[in-house]
C-alpha cells in the first residue's frame, strides 16, 4: 500500500488526536472513548472485542502485539459534590486502597491545571452536562484532593470531569495538549489504514497502575496465548525539548521492574533505523544522567515503572516485548509537548515494524 508525504501523515494523525479528545475518557470512567474506538476502528473492517477495560482490535493480518492506555487525568464528583482528583478518587472508591498526596503533589496539581476549561460528563455515553473553569486544587479536611472549580452547578456523586483543550500546533513545529494518551492511539488508527498488522490492545486505569492487571487477566483468560511480541506505545517525559526536537524515537531495555526482550527491542531498534528516526535508549539515558548527579552529589533519578515492566514481572516473562515511545515534555499536564520530526518519526517507526 502506498504511504501518504509526512506532511500528510502528520496531518491526519494531529486531526485523529484531536478527534479522539473530543471522546472523554478520565480514569475509571473510560467507557465513552473506548466505545469510540471500537466504532472507529470497526469502521476499517478490523474485528473488535469490548471486553472489561479493554477494547482489544484484530488488524487484517497476523503480527505483534500493540498496547496504549485509554484513560488520562480529570476528576470526579463526590457524593458530598466535591470534585476529587481523579487518580484519588477511583483508587479508594473502586479499590478502597486508601490512596492520599502529599501538599507537595497538590501544589503541582494546582500549578498545572488553574485556568483550565473543563467539562463534566455522562459516564455510559459521553454526553457533555456542564462546563467550567479551575480554580485551584487542595487538601481537604479527609485528605482528599480537591479540584476547586469554578461555574461548575451541583452534579450527581459519580460523575466524571474531563479536560477540555484540544492539542495545537505552532509555528516552531511544537504541538502541544493532553497527548497522553490519544496520541498513541491516534497514531495506531492512522497507521492501521497503511498496513500495520497484528492485534492492538487498549487498556484502562493505566494512571492508578490497573492496566497491566486487566491486559493480563484478559490475555491468561484465553484471550492472548503467551507472546514475547508485545510493543507498548506510550509518551516519555523529558525535562527540556532536545529529544523531541531531534525528532527521536525512545526505546528502552529494561525499567525498574524488568529487563525487556532482547529479539523485540532490536526488532523495534531495526524499524526506527529504517524510518531513518534517530534512538534514544531510555534507560541508557537516566543511567548516564545518574552518573552525572552522583558526581554532584544529587539524588539520583528512578529507572521508572512502564506497564510492560508490569507485564513482564507479573506474568514472570509469560508475556514480554518492548516499548515504543514519543518524547514529550510538560508531561502530565494539558500542555504536554512533542515536536512535528518526533511525531513523525514514531507513525514511520510504526509502520517499519
Amino acid at each position: 500500500m502506498n504511504q501518504p508525504a509526512d506532511n500528510t501523515l502528520f496531518a491526519r494523525v494531529l486531526a485523529k488526536t484531536n478527534e479522539y479528545l473530543d471522546f472523554p475518557s478520565v480514569v475509571g470512567h473510560e467507557t465513552p472513548f473506548l466505545d469510540h474506538l471500537a466504532r472507529d476502528f470497526g469502521a476499517l473492517g478490523c474485528q473488535v472485542e469490548r471486553a472489561p477495560n479493554l477494547c482489544v482490535i484484530s488488524l487484517h493480518e497476523p503480527g505483534p502485539v500493540y498496547l496504549a492506555h485509554a484513560d488520562r487525568h480529570g476528576a470526579v464528583i463526590a457524593e458530598d459534590g466535591k470534585p476529587i482528583y481523579a487518580a484519588q478518587a477511583i483508587k479508594n472508591l473502586k479499590y478502597d486502597d486508601n490512596a492520599t498526596h502529599t501538599e507537595a503533589f497538590t501544589a503541582t496539581v494546582s500549578r498545572r491545571y488553574e485556568g483550565e476549561d473543563v467539562f463534566a460528563y455522562d459516564r455510559k455515553t459521553g454526553g457533555r452536562l456542564a462546563y467550567g473553569t479551575i480554580k485551584r486544587a487542595y487538601l481537604d479536611d479527609e485528605r482528599r484532593l480537591v479540584v476547586d472549580i469554578d461555574d461548575l452547578p451541583p452534579l450527581p456523586g459519580g460523575t466524571p470531569i474531563a479536560f477540555a483543550r484540544d492539542v495545537t500546533r505552532n509555528k516552531s513545529g511544537h504541538v502541544s495538549g493532553q497527548l497522553d494518551n490519544p496520541v498513541s492511539l491516534a497514531a495506531l488508527r492512522v497507521t492501521a489504514e497503511f498496513g500495520l498488522k497484528g492485534t492492538i490492545v487498549v487498556t484502562a486505569e493505566e494512571e492508578i497502575g490497573r492496566s497491566a492487571g486487566h491486559f493480563l487477566s484478559w490475555a491468561q483468560a484465553g484471550g492472548l496465548a503467551p507472546t514475547t511480541e508485545l510493543v507498548v506505545c506510550d509518551t516519555s517525559p523529558f525535562d527540556d525539548a532536545a529529544a523531541c526536537m531531534a525528532g527521536a524515537v525512545i526505546l528502552r531495555r529494561r525499567d525498574a521492574t524488568a529487563s525487556f526482550h532482547d529479539a523485540m527491542v532490536s526488532r523495534l531498534e531495526t524499524a526506527a533505523s529504517r524510518a531513518g528516526a534517530p534512538m534514544i535508549f531510555k534507560d541508557s539515558f537516566i543511567a548516564r544522567e545518574n552518573d552525572a548527579r552522583t558526581r554532584r552529589e544529587l539524588p539520583l533519578k528512578s529507572m521508572g515503572l512502564t506497564e510492560l515492566g508490569r507485564i513482564t514481572a507479573d506474568s514472570q516473562g509469560q508475556y514480554a516485548g518492548a516499548t515504543l515511545q514519543l518524547p514529550t515534555y510538560n508531561y502530565h499536564t494539558n500542555e504536554e509537548t512533542t515536536s512535528v520530526k518526533a511525531l513523525t518519526a514514531f507513525v514511520r517507526t510504526l509502520l517499519a515494524i
